[in-house]
């Protein structure tokens, strides 16, 4: 079923259907009542088996045997009433008959039971005002009169008036399917943090059995290391060598990111708004690899453009073609006889392609070289800015402002998804500092779809739950 909810017969339309609010609150209800009870029985021989222990006669080696095996009994007992207890409480145990808002956290049977009772109430506005639009469309069409005719124009304007009243309906049906969401998620959350923290998956700690948390940890450091890095890596780009390899050390803390929050989006720990940023950040590299050289050809095509320029007017005021030539080069700092192949190479277009930004990005050979021919490039490029003008001090062509927006882009390529990238970080620990965790889009992953997270038919949940 589409955003718009086409194809959906309102007249027909029931509350439970499966595109809607299907299921029994009260069943859910009943079943989380069981759950109650199941824990509370748990929780009654939990304490009369601790009470037996903690009696007296059992001052012998086979007694204190049977108190060491039995504490842990009532131990395990514990953290299984604490597993039942919360999924009780997540399920709910009634139905309230009062009003409920759709602002508070419930549990789920109340929350199923509002979400039913919003759905039937926006469905028979809908039933009503879509009835009452084909009433007046079916009188429009049989009306003989021309369409400036009084009684037909009364017609649209009712026609007009079911289909605002309709609209309004699936206004309060996606709310009410939002509300349904935002409460299903806040029940799996509390059902699975119970379940992955109450120690009962498996006594033995091993450090692989937090292995998400640390997928986690790693992955919010690699976001940290790569922020830092990157804005190392821009403020350094001139000086030789350090530049590049700041870069690569940025790009490869990036993919690392990217891996680690992949793997806790899929757990469902994380988010795809998360994943989403950081390959926006991974690819920038890319992108500013292609975007870098493009701002170096239009700088160089546009002074060979200018060069061209004073050539003509040169040879317009008497000088021969060799010492015209020789003066163009000179003003515009471009080496003698590369006037031709400079603007046969200049880029052909600004905005790289997708292909190549992620070709680019993963090109491991051109990080390796450009370190490698870092010194002798940056060399190169200072004898060739000694000679050559400022860009503002040759003549204009298109090469120029082709320079200039490519320059601009490049700073943006590196800049925006850097901000994005550190303004997502979350802290792991309370005691971080806050530059390692500003998490400004915290409160855009509670929103649906936007802060989705988990696998599909698995523990795929549309938000979170805070």
């Amino acid at each position: 079923m589409s955003d718009d909810f086409s194809g959906v017969d309102w007249q027909t339309a029931r509350y439970d259907d499966k595109a809607f609010t299907p299921g029994d609150p009260y069943e859910v209800a009943r079943l989380g009542k069981r759950i109650a009870d199941t824990a509370k029985l748990i929780e009654e021989q939990a304490g009369k088996l601790q009470n037996l222990v903690d009696g007296n006669g059992w001052d012998s080696d086979a007694g204190r045997a049977f108190q060491d095996k039995t504490h842990d009994t009532v131990g395990l007992l514990t953290k299984t009433h604490q597993r039942y207890a919360a999924a009780a409480t997540a399920l709910g145990s009634s139905v309230p008959y009062g009003p409920v808002s759709d602002q508070a956290r419930e549990n789920w049977a109340t929350a199923l039971n509002h979400a039913q009772s919003l759905v039937r109430t926006a469905l028979t506005k809908a039933k009503d005002a879509d009835g009452d639009g084909s009433r007046a469309q079916k009188q429009i069409d049989q009306h003989p009169g021309p369409d400036e005719h009084p009684d037909k124009q009364k017609l649209k304007r009712q026609k007009d008036a079911a289909d605002g009243e309709l609209e309004a309906a699936k206004r309060d049906l996606r709310r009410a399917l939002d509300y349904r969401d935002t409460q299903a998620g806040y029940a799996a959350k509390a059902i699975r943090d119970a379940i992955d923290h109450d120690g009962l998956k498996d006594p033995k700690h091993h450090w692989w059995d937090n292995w998400k948390d640390w997928v986690a940890e790693v992955g919010h450091w690699a976001g940290v290391a790569a922020a830092a890095l990157g804005v190392l890596a821009l403020i350094f780009s001139w000086v030789p060598i350090l530049g590049e390899v700041l870069g690569a050390l940025a790009l490869i803390a990036s993919v690392v990111a990217l891996v680690c929050d992949t793997i806790s989006a899929l757990d469902g720990k994380g988010t795809w708004l998360d994943v989403a940023i950081d390959v926006i950040g991974v690819l920038s590299f890319g992108a500013g690899r292609i975007l870098g050289t493009t701002a170096k050809e239009a700088a160089t095509a546009a002074r060979a453009s200018s060069a061209v320029k004073d050539f003509q007017l040169a040879r317009e005021i008497g000088l021969n073609p060799t010492a015209a030539r020789d003066l163009a080069e000179t003003l515009n700092g471009v080496r003698p006889g590369e006037i031709g192949k400079a603007l046969s190479e200049g880029p052909a277009e600004l905005l790289p392609r997708m292909r190549s930004v992620v070709k680019e990005t993963f090109n491991v050979k051109g990080y390796v070289n450009d370190i490698r021919d870092a010194r002798e490039v940056h060399a190169a490029a200072r004898a060739f800015a000694k000679e050559a003008p400022k860009m503002s001090e040759i003549a204009d062509s298109s090469f120029k402002t082709m320079a200039g927006r490519a320059k601009a882009l490049y700073y943006g390529s590196q800049a925006v998804p850097l901000l994005a990238g550190w303004a997502n970080l979350a802290h792991t620990h309370p005691d971080e500092p806050s530059i390692t965790g500003p998490n400004w889009f915290e409160g855009a992953k509670t929103l649906p779809v936007i802060g989705a997270g988990g696998t599909p038919f698995y523990n795929w949940h549309w938000s979170t739950s805070g």
